[in-house]
């Protein structure tokens, strides 16, 4: 370590470094003064005018204009999502959700892979009791318009 002593920049005192070439401060509140000090220095010389600290500061006022273009840009950034996104990856809406709880909430299922009976009944699959059922056809209300 050094066998000097040194001044500090803040206040002067003379005092040993802990640590060589690096400190210039005797203390961390000389080290913190130091720094408020030229802080509040620098603010002091910005202010170039001592007649505009008296006035208030203006404030941006809302304009048509503003709202328009912020406006149009939403209608544009949406506009181009909406393009860009495929089916798949939009989100689901509330008319998709009702119509999904719709189909899930109907008791009959059509078969697709087994045939027909000869009376033109068709083979639908019925929630409510887990079994298979054949209906005929005029009987469209029931299950998924088959």
């Amino acid at each position: 370590m050094d066998k000097y002593m040194y001044q500090c920049n803040y206040c002067g005192n003379q005092y040993k470094p802990n640590r060589r070439f690096k400190q210039r401060f005797c203390s961390n509140s000389c080290r913190v003064n130091s720094h408020i000090k030229n802080k509040k220095k620098n603010v002091e010389i910005s202010c170039d005018n001592k007649e505009d600290t008296n006035k208030p500061l203006q404030i941006d006022k809302i304009s048509l204009a503003g709202i328009g273009n912020a406006a149009v840009g939403t209608l544009a950034v949406n506009a181009l999502t909406s393009i860009f996104t495929s089916e798949e990856n939009k989100p689901a809406t509330k008319k998709d959700i009702r119509n999904l709880e719709d189909k899930l909430s109907q008791r009959y299922y059509p078969v697709k892979n087994l045939p027909p009976q000869q009376n033109g009944s068709f083979p639908v699959f019925d929630i409510q009791s887990n079994t298979l059922v054949y209906l005929k056809k005029t009987n469209t209300k029931n299950y998924g318009g088959i």
